[in-house]
């Protein structure tokens, strides 16, 4: 075999497997007919269809976290928090995988393993929305109110039009006995939004209605 046949022959092998895999088609083409069957709800088809890849995507970042995203979506909360897992791994840096991380464990109720996967963020992007959110939502189902209370007051600075953090700080500080304060955070959101339903409950629970 002479010296370009041999090199056309190794890019061939190195690169088939990019375009083709068990198949027949291309990864690509896997990838959208599995985004296909996500847009119609069929979650665990699509699911089906990505694993169909594994084998040459076992070391993509984007292979693993897009399974995570699709097993939460089908209420497969152990795989979806094993696959975000791989993906932190492959890429440390992430802070979208964290917060992918994030939901299935939240979703099992393993609240110290989300927690400290939140706080992992804060250590990439200490602002961030959804982790400050989700970590005061965490210390309240571990019934640390105090906590929970700090984290809502922090992401109300950044966003203090946001009628569910105040709900969640209102709840907080009730939680802590804090019924001067509860009321007149319950009574702030009631003002603009007045069928909210847990400033409500917590507007008649303080009141003894």
């Amino acid at each position: 075999m002479k010296k370009r046949e041999l090199i056309a022959l190794i890019v061939f092998l190195f690169l088939f497997p990019l375009f083709s895999h068990a198949s027949g088609e291309s990864i690509s083409q896997t990838y959208q007919r599995s985004y296909d069957e996500e847009g119609k709800g069929n979650y665990t088809e699509a699911i089906f269809i990505l694993m169909q890849a594994e084998r040459l995507e076992e070391k993509s970042y984007l292979f693993h976290l897009r399974l995570g995203w699709l097993n939460y979506l089908a209420k497969k909360f152990p795989d979806s928090a094993n696959a975000y897992q791989k993906a932190v791994r492959l890429n440390k840096d992430s802070i979208e995988a964290r917060l992918g991380l994030m939901l299935p464990l939240m979703a099992q109720g393993r609240w110290a393993e989300a927690e400290k996967t939140g706080k992992e963020i804060l250590l990439l992007d200490r602002v961030s929305y959804l982790a400050n959110s989700r970590l005061a939502y965490i210390y309240y189902n571990m019934k640390s109110f105090k906590e929970a209370e700090t984290y809502y007051r922090k992401v109300l600075q950044g966003y203090p039009g946001d009628v569910e953090m105040q709900a969640g700080l209102a709840w907080s500080l009730l939680k802590q006995d804090k019924k001067e304060e509860a009321d007149k955070v319950f009574s702030e959101i009631l003002k603009i939004a007045p069928n909210h339903v847990t400033a409500n409950v917590g507007i008649k629970m303080i009141k003894g209605k």
